[in-house]
């Protein structure tokens, strides 16, 4: 009987990992990695698709059943999609009885950002990349059927720029404006704009930088620095290497919350045998200043 529980429990935890791995779906902790379907042969597996929408949606609807009062996280990077699919995503975000949290990184761009103007609590990572535009169509065929689809684009645009206006600080006619090119923005301009709540904070990490740290500290050999400055430059065809200063370490901030967690080997006094220890915190708030040495290449 222990047995097959724990062939069970095995099979239930890879199922989970498929879910995280292939279609982005972790039921455990209610997070959705959105556009990062890997099961799939789209060329852009990024984009919004009806398919990856609807990954999305079903385990949105899981979510919810399950407990109507917890949040749900969407960690998406996408440069966009099918805005039908998008309008579909957007309507059950607005549908769903949970919180629905964003956390965006990479890019975000066109259809994508209609997610991330719609969800209840909008958090960047710094370096994250936006990008709006009234969208971009190409049709023919007879003039009575590309006045059909010419229609149809305009009432689109006009959604975008609702949901712009209506999740933002800034009113629709300075999105009628600004879309009719592609605009990119920063994370912090997305913020101040008011299509996002707040910057995504970086850890300190200097606990977890230790050794990295050492070797930045350590003294530079200034001719073999030289000799590998004056070949890189050689390589990109600048014969004139100009006057180099080297950064000084700095020391780093520390969370003392952030450890490692590592085992490391001791001998016990009668046998010598090998003895596993962990070690919950190997933090160090304090240390001694170092002494740095400049170095310079000219």
């Amino acid at each position: 009987m222990g047995n097959i529980r724990t062939k069970v429990g095995l099979m239930t935890e890879k199922s989970e990992l498929s879910d995280i791995i292939s279609y982005g779906i972790d039921f455990k902790n209610r997070r959705i990695y959105f556009g990062v379907n890997l099961d799939t042969s789209d060329e852009d597996p990024s984009a919004f698709t009806p398919a990856s929408v609807e990954y999305a949606i079903r385990a949105i609807h899981k979510m919810a059943s399950d407990s109507p009062n917890k949040p749900i996280e969407i960690h998406m990077s996408s440069f966009g999609g099918d805005p039908y699919s998008m309008l579909r995503l957007h309507d059950e975000i607005l549908a769903c009885p949970c919180q629905v949290r964003f956390i965006g990184g990479g890019a975000i761009m066109s259809a994508a950002t209609w997610i991330m103007a719609v969800c209840d609590e909008r958090v960047l990572h710094s370096n994250t990349t936006i990008m709006v535009h009234d969208g971009s169509e190409e049709f023919g065929g007879k003039h009575t059927d590309t006045q059909i689809t010419a229609a149809e684009m305009k009432r689109l645009q006009d959604l975008l720029y609702d949901i712009y206006a209506a999740n933002s600080r800034m009113p629709k006619s300075f999105w009628e404006d600004v879309c009719q090119r592609d605009l990119y923005l920063t994370a912090g301009e997305a913020v101040t704009l008011g299509l996002a709540d707040k910057l995504l904070d970086s850890k300190k990490r200097g606990n977890l930088r230790k050794s990295r740290q050492a070797a930045l500290r350590s003294k530079v050999n200034n001719g073999e620095m030289k000799r590998l400055v004056t070949s890189i430059y050689g390589r990109i065809n600048k014969l004139k290497v100009p006057k180099i200063e080297l950064n000084l370490p700095v020391k780093e901030p520390v969370d003392p919350s952030l450890f490692i967690e590592e085992k490391i080997e001791t001998a016990t006094p009668d046998k010598g045998a090998a003895v596993s220890t962990e070690l919950t915190n190997i933090s160090d708030a304090g240390g001694a200043a170092a002494t740095f040495t400049r170095a310079e290449c000219a």
